[in-house]
C-alpha cells in the first residue's frame, strides 16, 4: 500500500483509506497484471496478496466472471478509445467461490513504456440482489393487489406445476392434491367439459407471455355441481425477458353470472307468456335478415279476435290464462329456431326461417287458425277464441324487418276487414289504398296486463338498459333514482354503501322530489352503532318495509323522524352473503302502503343496481391502488421512468424526474427529452453503460434497468441514482494527482 500511495499527500492517503471499497493498481496489458492492492480490496474479495500471486499469477482478468470477460474487454477498449477513464460494472471472484457485483472506476497513468490503471471498486452485490428481490416482490404484490382476492395460484412454467391457495378446498369442497399443487393437465379435469378447450387455449396464451389475461369458466364442485369463476393471470418475466411464472386469482362470479343471465332473459321475454317481447322479436329477426339468407322466410302478425270481450266477461286473470295457452300452442307449431314474440296486449308476431316455399307459410297460417279455434273447445265452459293473421314473404315482399312488418300489418288489416278468423297474404296491388292511408291494425299497449305489471316490465328493462349502455355509472344511477322516484311518486330515493369494514355507511346517491329537503350531506360515514339493530331490519336478507316508522325502536324512530320520514321501503345490497348497503325509497308527506307488486319491482331494480355498483366500486379500488403505486414511485430518491423497447418512447416519469425536467412528457423519446438529441445516445445504459453524464442538467447518475410489460408492449423500467457528488469528489482526487 505504501508503493500504491507513494507520492501522495497525507490528506490524500487518508481519503483513499476512507473509500468504502477496494483500490488496485494494475498494468495495462492483456491480463491486467496486479501491481498492488489496498486492504479494502483484500477484505472485499477475501484473498491475501500471496493468494493472488499463487492462484492467479496476479492476473486480474482471471478474477472477472467468465460470462462478463468478453463484455469487460470490449467495454475497456471502447472507453479507452474516447479517453483515459473507465466506468464499468461486472462480477469479480471471491475466495469462497461466489462473485460480487462491483462498480469499477479507473484512470490510466504512465507513458507508452509502462501504462498503469488506478482502480477503485465499490461492492454492488447487496444492492443488485436487493433490487432484484424488491422488483420481483413488488411485481408479485402488485399482481395480487390488482385483482380481487379469492383463490390465489402460481404457475411455474419451468416445472409446469400450479400451486393453489388452501381456500380452494373451502370453495369447491375438495383439495386439488394433498400438497396443494397440480400439473397443468391434471387441473383441466376440474373444468366443465365445454370449457376445457377454451381453458387450455387460455393457459397456452398465458404461457407464451400474454401480460394480463382473464377467462370466465365453470369449475367442478362437489355433487357434480359447477361454479362460474373468473380466472385472472398476470405473467412475470425474467431479466432476459423470458416468461417464467404466472400469478393470478380465481374469483367466484357464479351469482353475478346467473343474475346477469336471468336479467338478460327477463329483458328479452314477455313476463306473462314467456315469448320474446317486442324489442327482442325485432332484434332477433333483424340479426337473421342481416345475413341475407337465400331461403324463403315468412312474417306473421297475429291478432286475437274480440279479445276485449274475453277480458270484460271473464276478467283480466282469465284473459291472461288464455294468452298463456295460446302462446304455448304457437310454440308447439313452430321450431326452436323460429322467432315468436308478444308485441301488444293480444297481438303476436312470428318470423319463420328457412322455409322451402311460400306455400308452406300459408299452410302454417291455416294450422294456426285451427289451433286457435280448437284450443278451448274441451273446457268445462268452452269459449270461442279465433284470430286474424297477416302474412308477408321474404324476400318477395321485402328484405328488411320494417318492410316485412309493414306488409304483414297491412295484410292483417285486410283479414280483419274480410270478417276475421282468417289469414291474408300481402298483395301490393290490392292493399295499395290501405297503405296510402297509413293504417295500422296494432295497438302499442299490452292491455291484458294489469297496469302495475305492465309498468314493472317496462321499468325494469329500461333501468337495465340504462346501466348496460352507460359510460358513467354515477350519472346513470342519479337518472335511475329520479325515474323510479317519479314513477312511484316517492319523496326521496337514495343509495347507501357500507365502508370496507361494514361499520359505517355513506349516502352516495340521492334524488329528492319537489319540496323535500336533501339529507345526503348529513349522512356521510354514519356509524351503524348509533342505531342498534339496523342491519337486522332487513328481513329474509333483502327487504325492510315500514309503513309507520313510529312502530320501530326509539333510536330507529328518531333517525327517521330527523329526516322527516313517515314511511320507508329499503332493499339490501348484497355481495354474495355480505351486506354492502341498501337502496331506499322514503315517503315524507304521510303514511304510505306499498303493495306486493311495487315491492317486487323495486327489489328487482335494487338487484340490478347492486350488480353494476359493485363493479363500479371494484374499478374504483383498482384505480386507488394505481394511485398508491404511483405515490410510492414518486417518493423514491431516484429518477425513474419507463420506455418502450422498440422505439425508446417515454411511457412513465416519476415526480423526481419531472422536477429535474418539467418539459419532459410521455410520448417523447428519452434521448429527445433528456439529452435534446434526435438519435439514441452512444452511452445508452441499455448498451452497457452504468454511469451516465447528462450535460443538459450537469448530473451524473448510476443507471439500472429491468425488462417489464407495459400493456401489450415490451418495455424497460429505468432507475437512475444521482452520484454527482461522488463524481465531484472523484474528480478532485484525480486533479490532485
Amino acid at each position: 500500500m505504501r508503493r500504491l500511495l507513494k507520492g501522495l499527500s497525507p490528506e490524500c492517503e487518508a481519503l483513499l483509506n476512507l473509500i468504502p471499497g477496494g483500490v488496485m493498481q494494475c498494468r495495462n496489458n492483456s491480463v491486467y497484471t496486479i501491481i498492488e492492492v489496498n486492504d479494502g480490496f483484500l477484505s472485499m474479495f477475501g484473498f491475501t496478496r500471496e493468494e493472488l500471486d499463487e492462484k492467479f499469477q496476479n492476473q486480474f482478468l482471471s478474477l472477472v466472471h467468465p460470462s462478463d470477460r468478453q463484455n469487460f474487454l470490449i467495454e475497456v477498449d471502447r472507453q479507452m478509445n474516447k479517453g483515459n477513464k473507465l466506468s464499468l460494472s461486472y462480477r469479480v471472484l471471491c475466495k469462497d467461490g461466489t462473485y460480487k457485483w462491483t462498480a469499477n472506476s479507473a484512470q490510466l497513468f504512465g507513458d507508452e513504456q509502462e501504462e498503469r490503471f488506478f482502480c477503485i471498486f465499490l461492492d454492488l452485490t447487496e444492492v443488485r440482489d436487493a433490487q432484484e428481490k424488491l422488483r420481483l416482490s413488488l411485481e408479485h404484490l402488485e399482481i395480487i393487489m390488482s385483482q380481487s382476492s379469492d383463490i390465489i395460484f402460481e404457475w411455474d412454467f419451468t416445472s409446469d406445476s400450479i400451486s393453489i391457495s388452501p381456500n380452494w378446498l373451502e370453495k369447491f369442497g375438495y383439495a386439488p392434491r394433498y400438497d396443494g399443487s397440480l400439473q397443468k393437465e391434471e387441473i383441466l379435469h376440474n373444468f366443465y367439459p365445454d370449457d376445457i378447450d377454451p381453458m387450455a387455449a387460455f393457459m397456452e396464451t398465458v404461457r407464451k407471455g400474454a401480460p394480463n389475461s382473464s377467462i370466465d369458466v365453470r369449475i367442478r364442485a362437489l355433487e357434480d355441481r359447477y361454479i362460474w369463476c373468473r380466472i385472472r393471470a398476470t405473467t412475470q418475466f425474467s431479466t432476459e425477458n423470458v416468461p417464467f411464472r404466472a400469478v393470478g386469482t380465481i374469483s367466484d362470479i357464479d351469482e353475478e353470472k346467473r343474475m346477469v343471465e336471468d336479467l338478460r332473459r327477463r329483458a328479452e321475454l314477455d313476463a306473462l307468456t314467456g315469448l320474446y317481447n317486442h324489442a327482442e322479436t325485432e332484434q332477433r329477426t333483424k340479426r337473421y335478415l342481416a345475413g341475407n339468407p337465400k331461403s324463403v322466410g315468412a312474417m306473421f302478425i297475429i291478432d286475437v279476435d274480440n279479445f276485449k270481450s274475453v277480458n270484460d266477461g271473464q276478467g283480466h286473470l282469465f284473459g291472461d290464462a288464455v294468452l298463456t295457452e295460446l302462446a304455448a300452442g304457437m310454440k308447439k307449431l313452430t321450431r326452436k329456431t323460429d322467432v315468436i314474440g308478444r308485441i301488444g296486449g293480444d297481438e303476436f308476431a312470428m318470423f319463420l326461417k328457412d322455409l322451402p316455399s311460400a306455400q308452406v307459410a300459408e299452410e302454417k297460417a291455416r294450422k294456426l287458425l285451427e289451433m286457435f279455434q280448437q284450443l278451448f273447445q274441451g273446457e268445462k265452459q268452452p269459449i270461442k277464441v279465433t284470430c286474424s293473421i297477416g302474412l308477408s314473404i321474404y324476400p318477395l315482399d321485402g328484405t328488411d324487418y320494417q318492410t316485412l312488418y309493414h306488409c304483414a300489418d297491412l295484410a292483417l288489416y285486410q283479414a280483419k276487414s274480410l270478417g276475421k278468423n282468417r289469414y291474408a297474404r300481402f298483395d301490393a296491388k290490392s292493399m295499395e289504398a290501405v297503405d296510402r292511408i297509413g293504417y295500422s291494425s296494432l295497438g302499442a299497449a299490452i292491455d291484458s296486463d294489469e297496469a302495475p305489471r305492465g309498468k314493472r316490465g317496462d321499468l325494469v328493462n329500461y333501468v337495465f338498459q340504462i346501466l348496460y349502455d352507460t359510460n358513467d355509472i354515477d350519472i346513470a344511477v342519479d337518472a335511475i333514482l329520479e325515474i323510479v322516484g317519479r314513477r312511484f311518486d316517492v319523496s326521496r330515493a337514495y343509495v347507501f354503501e357500507n365502508s370496507d369494514d361494514g361499520e359505517y355507511v355513506d349516502n352516495t346517491y340521492e334524488w329528492c322530489n319537489e319540496g323535500i329537503k336533501p339529507q345526503k350531506e348529513f349522512l356521510q360515514h354514519y356509524p351503524y352503532e348509533n342505531v342498534k339493530g339496523y342491519k337486522e331490519l332487513f328481513q329474509d336478507q333483502s327487504v325492510f318495509y315500514c309503513r309507520d316508522i313510529r312502530s320501530l325502536t326509539p333510536e330507529q324512530t328518531r333517525l327517521f323522524e330527523s329526516q322527516g320520514i313517515c314511511s320507508t321501503l329499503q332493499c339490501a345490497l348484497y355481495d354474495g352473503k355480505e351486506f354492502r348497503g341498501f337502496i331506499g325509497f322514503d315517503e315524507c308527506t304521510g303514511l304510505r302502503m306499498w303493495n306486493k307488486e311495487e315491492v317486487g319491482t323495486l327489489s328487482l331494480i335494487a338487484q340490478i343496481l347492486t350488480t353494476f355498483l359493485l363493479k363500479k366500486r371494484e374499478s374504483d379500488r383498482n384505480e386507488q391502488i394505481l394511485v398508491q403505486l404511483n405515490t410510492i414511485l414518486d417518493m423514491q430518491n431516484a429518477y425513474i421512468y419507463a420506455i418502450r423497447q422498440d422505439n425508446y418512447e417515454l411511457l412513465y416519469l416519476n415526480q423526481k424526474t419531472l422536477r429535474l425536467d418539467p418539459y419532459a412528457k410521455t410520448g417523447m423519446t428519452c434521448y429527445q427529452a433528456f439529452f435534446g438529441r434526435s438519435i439514441p445516445c452512444e452511452a445508452c445504459p441499455l448498451t452497457g453503460a452504468v454511469e451516465v453524464y447528462n450535460p443538459q442538467y450537469n448530473v451524473w447518475t448510476k443507471v439500472q434497468y429491468s425488462t417489464m410489460k407495459w400493456g401489450g408492449s415490451s418495455a424497460y423500467l429505468i432507475s437512475c441514482i444521482d452520484i454527482t457528488e461522488y463524481k465531484r469528489i472523484q474528480g478532485k482526487e484525480n486533479d490532485s494527482k
